[in-house]
């Protein structure tokens, strides 16, 4: 009797302080600014409308301050954006919960880093983390190598090319050997997939399971998700015979290692981190060398500068890890790019304590957005920011920059796991690329139109014309 009434108490207790956080959050929405919302929608249509959320990300700091709010139907968010702001959010284990907004993924990518929350987030996370140590990522050289030597091959005889699928291509190239340690086969589920998350986000009553389930994006999600699922199954049973014969190739053998060692780490648990890494780590980073190709194309004196920084190295033999770490200014222009577009343009917290900002606080519960895209467009931290400049983060200028206003990978205890293992990819794809070929744009594409899905991407694709190097 006592337990249930216990119980009981809890649920009531739970429910009252959610009731009371809500409130909160509301009272506080209502005395910040933010764009115009419709009733019940609120400002969802938002993200359909591309050139709306680019212009806000570009413009929303002179139009409404340093946070504003939005309405996602009848949940309030805020956004943050200022970097000192930014380091009180996400410095902190406290306010390292992801918001509702995450659960949409569930139906695609599954329980993974990415969407998990409080423990079992943090088990797996602790248990992942040493395997990305650069003494680890070092060895996956030579497999990116190989997959930009082929990626370049493909591009033989092309002049004017739509670049993306090739690069795509390439990504999922290196994610298969990389992740699950098998050949890349264009019939591979993973290169099918397609997120219909953001539907759920522009008709808020999707995010609840109980009517998502009854639509046909339900079924069509699903059902991408047991082939995901069934497929990575059966290449982790075949891995798992592999293994016993050589040495560990993949993460998913180093994955394999920790199930065996710790029985907290399930078959389950694989599996989902395994779909995460993989469909986490195409788009983000096939955009970032697409716009990162664009960027040099449209400025011939960056392109040159950087190819004679790397014109002294031997683009006939694999190239170590040692070479790319010299390649300083490579470096600023791939930072450069994820500045100027950085592939997630939008993560949320919410916050598990109240946190005051400049005076103002905001309760416990409140949903908060952080735009990476509108923080590093900010004029008073990137003065001139619209304007691709790598000398931004030449190392005598990096003391300017707020530790917190970078942050395409996010930053804190909830970053990107793969970070390194992504920029020492498109360093090393790029290399190969500018070793071989003079980028420049094409006619009639000299400028981008950004949109957004689950990442920022160029609507209708990035073109350039590629014109032979002499040996």
């Amino acid at each position: 009797m006592d337990y249930y009434l216990g119980y009981i108490l809890t649920v009531l207790l739970t429910i009252f302080r959610t009731i009371k956080n809500y409130i909160r959050s509301v009272i506080l929405a209502w005395k910040l600014p933010g764009p115009t919302a419709l009733p019940i929608l609120g400002n969802v249509l938002i993200l359909k409308n591309h050139t709306e959320l680019i212009y806000l990300g570009n413009h929303a700091y002179n139009m409404y301050g340093k946070f504003f709010r939005v309405w996602c139907s009848i949940l309030p968010a805020i956004f943050i954006y200022e970097p000192r702001h930014l380091k009180l959010i996400l410095s902190t284990n406290k306010n390292n919960e992801k918001s509702l907004f995450y659960r949409a993924l569930h139906n695609f990518i599954g329980e993974g880093l990415i969407t998990n929350n409080g423990y079992k987030w943090k088990k797996n996370r602790k248990m992942i983390q040493p395997y990305f140590h650069m003494n680890i990522l070092e060895k996956f050289v030579d497999l990116f190598t190989e997959c930009s030597s082929r990626f370049v091959s493909k591009l033989e005889g092309e002049e004017t090319v739509k670049i993306t699928p090739f690069i795509n291509d390439c990504v999922l190239d290196i994610l298969h050997n990389g992740v699950l340690g098998v050949p890349f086969d264009k019939d591979s589920p993973y290169r099918k997939g397609e997120l219909q998350a953001i539907e759920r986000f522009v008709r808020p009553w999707l995010l609840f399971d109980s009517i998502f389930d009854r639509t046909t994006s339900a079924n069509y999600e699903k059902k991408q998700k047991h082939s995901l699922h069934s497929y990575t199954k059966e290449v982790l049973n075949n891995r798992r015979q592999e293994i016993k014969k050589g040495p560990k190739m993949c993460f998913l053998d180093m994955f394999i290692e920790i199930a065996d060692n710790n029985s907290q780490f399930t078959e389950d648990d694989i599996i989902n981190e395994i779909v995460t890494f993989m469909l986490a780590g195409q788009d983000s980073v096939g955009a970032t060398i697409a716009f990162a190709m664009f960027y040099l194309a449209k400025h011939p004196e960056i392109q040159d500068k950087v190819f004679k920084e790397i014109s002294g190295i031997d683009d006939t033999q694999k190239i170590t890890i040692k070479e790319l770490n010299e390649m300083k200014y490579l470096e600023q222009v791939v930072k450069e790019t994820l500045r100027m577009t950085p592939a997630v343009p939008i993560i949320t917290r919410v916050l598990t304590e109240d946190v005051t900002l400049d005076e103002t606080v905001f309760p416990c519960g409140t949903i908060i957005f952080i735009s990476p895209f509108m923080t590093q467009r900010l004029p008073h931290v990137f003065p001139d920011p619209t304007r691709f400049n790598p000398d931004r983060f030449e190392e005598s200028n990096l003391e300017n920059i707020h530790p917190y206003a970078f942050l395409p990978f996010s930053l804190g205890p909830r970053n990107c796991i793969g970070y390194k293992f992504a920029m020492i990819e498109v360093k090393t794809v790029l290399f190969y690329v500018l070793k071989k070929f003079q980028l420049s744009v094409a006619k009639g594409k000299e400028e981008l139109s950004l949109s957004y899905r689950a990442t920022i991407r160029a609507s209708g694709g990035i073109w350039v014309n590629l014109k032979h190097r002499k040996s």
